[in-house]
Order: C-alpha cells, then sequence, then structure tokens
C-alpha cells in the first residue's frame, strides 16, 4: 500500500508533504527516547493529532501506514534491544493516544 501523494497539512506555521510528514514522524518518535518519561501530550502525540484533523478520511489510513514504516525503522537500526522496545512502545501509545483521542472527539 503506499502513501497518498496529495496529503498535506500546516503544522506549527509550515507546510508539510507527505515526505516530509514522513520525516517529522521519525524525528518526532526517536525524540521520545528523551521524553520517554512524560506522560502522552508529546510533540509526536500533537503532530500526529494534528495530521488526523487535517487529513481526507479516505487518506487516514497513512496514519497506520507511518507507524509500521517506524517501527520496522527503529527494529532495523542499531540501538540496542533494550531501547529499541521502549521506543517502539513509546511511539506506539503516542499513536494509539492521537487516534483514539481523534476519535472520540469526531463522535
Amino acid at each position: 500500500m503506499e502513501m497518498p501523494q496529495r496529503v498535506s497539512i500546516r503544522y506549527k506555521d509550515a507546510s508539510y508533504n507527505t515526505n516530509e510528514i514522513r520525516l517529522k514522524t521519525f524525528r518526532l518518535a526517536f525524540q521520545l527516547w528523551e521524553e520517554e518519561s512524560k506522560p502522552k501530550k508529546t510533540e509526536l502525540y500533537e503532530f500526529i493529532s494534528s495530521c488526523l484533523k487535517q487529513i481526507d478520511r479516505q487518506d487516514r489510513f497513512m496514519i497506520s501506514f507511518l507507524f509500521l514504516e517506524l517501527a520496522d525503522m527503529i527494529r532495523d537500526s542499531a540501538l540496542n534491544r533494550e531501547m529499541k522496545e521502549v521506543l517502539i512502545k513509546t511511539a506506539f501509545r503516542e499513536f494509539s493516544c492521537a487516534v483514539s483521542d481523534f476519535e472520540s472527539s469526531s463522535k
């Protein structure tokens, strides 16, 4: 499945296309290692939440696709196993919180 190329969003006064959304997601996920002790609503949460609000319903599958790509990238990285596990769990928590909060507010 391919990412929709027509997707673009605005976040903190900057525009992002599909590839830039992907890169920002990866950068923010790696930042989570430093933020791991904080409660939800890290910048990754805020970014994904902002994406969900701006991306058409038919293209929202890309958020799940982004997480799968991110998990693969972390798994294939040179990080030690414990760090990989924490990073994937933390990133997944932020993704799932953003998605469930978005779905709760749209009901």
